[in-house]
């Protein structure tokens, strides 16, 4: 115990208390003894569950925010969710339905699943067999194009077309960056901060001050996420395996993530369409890496797949 001591693997935080493990002990045991561990069916169940009703939707907001959400519940930690970039998806179809009056719903989806409604109005009401052939023509001249491209070049694909709507058409040209404009900055969703400061080790420290900033600047936390999974980062660890996506593993470091108690960090990346996202587990030093990271390598397949199927 005293060489594990003297070599910075055991610490003793004051006087009247034993020795435990430090970041380093736990970076070693990562690095070097941690187990492959295979998903336990109640966590399976219990994420499948949580998200199940949702993907029947097609939402990709809301089942990426349950998806966090789903994380915290299971891991008793914070569950944390960054969207794919959107800009460069691929256009599938819009639809345009009246609602009544002069309003109008158009329903734009990208071939990787996400869907956005925007609500406009018109100065008069249009037939219905303009409204379908409106919603034709979009469909053929924007055909294949990714977001980015509709956008910069939707007017001139458009440009003396006498088919459909022109009032109609008119609108949806002023506002095409409100219409095609899927965020440039990518979304995170934070679930279970109440969760982690629960935990014994948040008792008698002022890191809740520093896990509430982090919470409400969501960006740092997106940034932390994304920088954990780079290639380089350190200190940072990766669990490969044929089993799912790689895992990586971010234990203590500068900022928040090293001061008392530090913090890990469990990640992986997601693939969607012509892009990725990232999600992970946040939660102190002294958790169950194993059984997190195949938690985390399931969410990371399942969100996958949310985007391909």
């Amino acid at each position: 115990m005293r060489e594990l001591e003297e070599k910075g693997y055991l610490a003793q935080p004051h006087t009247s208390a034993g020795r435990v493990p430090t970041v380093k002990c736990y970076r070693y045991y990562v690095r070097h003894l941690m187990p492959s561990f295979s998903i336990d069916e109640n966590d399976v169940n219990a994420v499948r569950l949580a998200v199940e009703d949702v993907i029947r939707e097609s939402d990709a907001d809301l089942f990426l925010s349950h998806v966090a959400s789903a994380l915290s519940e299971v891991t008793d930690l914070i569950g944390v969710v960054v969207s794919p970039f959107f800009d460069q998806g691929v256009f599938e179809r819009v639809e345009i339905i009246h609602l009544g009056g002069s309003r109008y719903l158009i329903v734009v989806s990208l071939g990787s699943g996400l869907v956005k409604t925007i609500s406009i109005t018109i100065d008069r009401v249009i037939a219905r067999r303009k409204v379908e052939e409106t919603a034709r023509l979009l469909n053929t001249r924007l055909a294949g194009l990714t977001v980015s491209e509709i956008k910069n070049t939707i007017g001139a694909r458009l440009e003396g077309e006498s088919g459909g709507d022109r009032r109609l058409l008119d609108v949806i040209l002023d506002r095409r960056e409100f219409i095609f404009g899927f965020p440039a900055d990518r979304v995170v969703y934070v679930s279970g901060l109440a969760r982690l400061l629960a935990h014994p080790e948040f008792a008698t420290v002022d890191q809740p001050l520093n896990l509430a900033y982090l919470y409400e600047h969501k960006g740092e936390i997106a940034r932390a996420v994304r920088n954990a999974a780079s290639p380089g980062e350190e200190p940072r660890f990766v669990q490969s395996t044929s089993l799912g996506p790689e895992v990586s593993i971010r234990i203590g470091g500068s900022g928040p993530w090293g001061q008392r108690p530090p913090l890990s960090l469990v990640s992986a990346v997601y693939r969607a369409e012509n892009g990725s996202g990232t999600l992970a587990v946040i939660g102190t030093t002294r958790v169950h890496y194993p059984r997190l990271s195949a938690i985390v390598r399931y969410a990371a397949t399942m969100t996958a797949r949310f985007f391909t199927s």
